[in-house]
């Protein structure tokens, strides 16, 4: 999902925070490329939701995402 901040919402200073705040609580795994699914040495086992889902797993750093998302940013807007 993308969200946009509006030049509205900048001269407010609010759309960022918002914006990110609700990134937090819409973090998913990521996609997973065919290349990897066929590379796994079990694949030929798996039924491919579960290698796709495996691998999702292993990829995904939410904590960490989620981390980052918390802390503080510093938004600045270019000159016109």
């Amino acid at each position: 999902m993308q969200h946009v901040i509006g030049r509205q919402d900048q001269q407010r200073g609010g759309g960022w925070r918002s914006a990110v705040d609700a990134l937090a609580d819409r973090l998913v795994l990521p996609a997973v490329d065919d290349r990897a699914v066929h590379g796994l040495k079990f694949s030929a086992a798996l039924p491919r939701h579960l290698a796709e889902a495996t691998l999702a797993a292993r990829l995904a750093d939410l904590d960490h995402a989620a981390q980052v998302l918390a802390e503080p940013h510093r938004f600045s807007m270019p000159a016109y």
